[in-house]
């Protein structure tokens, strides 16, 4: 039998047991990034909080894969950020999150999306607003950096879910990767649901070279990892 103590697997390292659980209490630092000097600082169309189809029918109508292409209007850009970590009224997010603040950023890779140029993005919940990059084209490079994906230019644009670890290490220590998957998971989740209420298709792509992922996004891939991208079509 394995000998739990020696063990490698990540869950046994990170796993809580009585006598060796965190000190309780709320350390984890509230933040939301923010760009000093943003090439430029575009508000979204309002999201729509309600009306639209059934949750049982769009939970049973998502759709991943190839899509025909096309491009994807900015209001439904707008309307899938807000879905995958926009801010309600309480002040919480619109996915689940498994800590009092969220451990996530999610940037926006543009290819064809009416009324936005091609480009790379962060999105800034607090403003439902995008802070522009870089006007260079992504797709290029986001195609040399996912693999396995085949053809990717009938997609319009990819969302690109991201973590900041230092947010929560001080409360969770080494559980804060497996929490930050974790909430990475219900985000995506929310943007194939958004997708597919707003007649989109999305596809999660996990297989990615990390390091040149951060370098299409100008990040330290330590200070804040890649976690998943989403691709959008029609």
């Amino acid at each position: 039998m394995r000998d739990r103590r020696t063990s490698h697997d990540p869950f046994e390292a990170t796993k809580y047991a009585r006598g060796r659980a965190p000190v309780t209490g709320d350390g984890t630092v509230a933040g939301y990034k923010i760009y000093a000097n943003p090439q430029e600082f575009i508000r979204l169309p309002a999201a729509r909080r309600s009306a639209g189809p059934g949750v049982w029918d769009v939970m049973s109508g998502v759709r991943g894969g190839a899509c025909e292409g096309g491009a994807v209007t900015q209001p439904e850009l707008a309307q899938t950020l807000w879905a995958t970590a926009g801010l309600v009224e309480s002040g919480g997010r619109t996915h689940a999150v498994p800590a009092p603040a969220s451990g996530l950023e999610i940037y926006v890779l543009s290819g064809r999306v009416r009324d936005l140029s091609t480009g790379s993005y962060h999105y800034e919940p607090r403003g439902h607003a995008l802070e522009q990059l870089s006007t260079d084209d992504p797709r290029p490079g986001l195609t040399g950096a996912l693999f396995d994906q085949g053809d990717l230019d009938p997609y319009a644009a990819a969302l690109v879910v991201t973590g900041v670890p230092a947010r929560w290490r001080t409360a969770y220590g080494s559980r804060t990767h497996r929490l930050l998957t974790l909430e990475a998971g219900a985000a995506v989740q929310a943007a194939a649901l958004a997708a597919e209420a707003l007649g989109l298709t999305s596809r999660l792509v996990a297989n990615f070279f990390d390091d040149e992922v951060a370098s299409l996004l100008r990040l330290d891939p330590v200070a804040e990892p890649a976690l998943a991208v989403v691709l959008l079509g029609r």
